[in-house]
């Protein structure tokens, strides 16, 4: 699953999975490593093969516009609900602290990234929430985020309700691990760029 996720080279699995049993004295390293190696390169031979832009390059796209709009969207945000939410609002501080006020939060975590490469769901659970948790701007933000994913053309099903996840139909996963930081350092670049860009010339020096 890890290797289908995309979001780890072979030495990150390797590193990951081997922590998982860091108490084992007679676990064999060697195998995990040809395994790993086997499985990740079947992986990268598919990809080749794969149509772009992929339905993640589409992802990142919608996402990015979003982030502009001041919205933070965590990509693979820890393995639950509260990790992700958790995570956005760490995310969300940060910025403040650059003298950014974000207006609202969009994660998938990786129980939903899951569900996502399961050939007989294909769904993307995304959640959302504003910064206070406040019901009627949760409401806006999910709004934006439904408005932008079907100007990019995904099939999207929301009750419009802030107890209910919107979720992304008949999605394709297919994602090949990169050098790009898809957490929050990739928000706050985002922001700070179009921060800086609105600036008059002068007060970069």
């Amino acid at each position: 699953m890890d290797i289908q996720f995309g979001f780890e080279n072979e030495l990150q699995l390797f590193d990951s999975i081997r922590d998982m049993f860091y108490n084992e004295d007679d676990f064999d390293e060697e195998w995990l490593r040809l395994i790993i190696a086997e499985k990740y390169n079947v992986h990268q031979k598919q990809s080749l093969n794969w149509k772009r832009p992929t339905d993640f390059d589409r992802l990142v796209k919608v996402f990015d516009e979003l982030i502009e709009q001041k919205i933070v969207c965590l990509h693979k945000a820890g393995y639950t609900k509260q990790d992700g939410e958790a995570d956005c609002m760490e995310a969300i501080e940060e910025l403040r602290e650059l003298g950014i006020n974000a207006f609202g939060f969009c994660y998938y975590h990786e129980q939903d990234l899951g569900r996502a490469i399961d050939p007989e769901c294909r769904n993307l659970l995304l959640g959302f929430d504003s910064p206070a948790q406040n019901d009627r701007e949760a409401l806006d933000v999910a709004n934006r985020i439904v408005t932008a994913f079907q100007k990019n053309n995904f099939e999207i099903s929301w009750p419009g309700t802030v107890d209910q996840r919107i979720e992304i139909k008949n999605i394709t996963w297919q994602k090949t691990p990169d050098n790009e930081d898809w957490g929050t350092q990739r928000v706050i670049s985002i922001l700070t760029k179009k921060q800086n860009a609105g600036k008059p010339f002068w007060k970069f020096w």
